[in-house]
């Protein structure tokens, strides 16, 4: 933190600092990933991700159509409101994606 800055959460506020101050122990838990399913499928389907799917290591995993993360972003940050807490997203062309279970 800055001089003369105030510190109002750990949560991130924007795009830029979504994934700096992210540890494994503030990701949320599957099961409150789950209990939110259907709302964090609905988000997706809002900026246009689908095949929504979820990783045993509690990421969720989507398809994308555009390239870059501007997808992953801003589903993250929606997904964030949803659950209260970070879930790591990433799209199914990344080399983790295999073994998704559908959410």
């Amino acid at each position: 933190m800055h001089p003369g800055e105030t510190h109002t959460a750990h949560r991130p506020t924007d795009s830029t600092t979504a994934m700096v101050r992210i540890s494994v122990a503030d990701r949320a838990i599957a099961d409150q990933v789950r209990r939110q399913a259907e709302q964090i499928r609905a988000a997706a389907r809002d900026i246009g991700a689908t095949d929504v799917r979820l990783l045993d290591n509690r990421t969720v995993l989507i398809h994308a159509e555009d390239e870059g993360y501007r997808d992953v972003i801003e589903l993250g940050l929606r997904v964030d409101e949803i659950v209260g807490t970070y879930v790591h997203i990433i799209t199914d062309d990344a080399p983790a994606a295999e073994g998704a279970r559908p959410l």
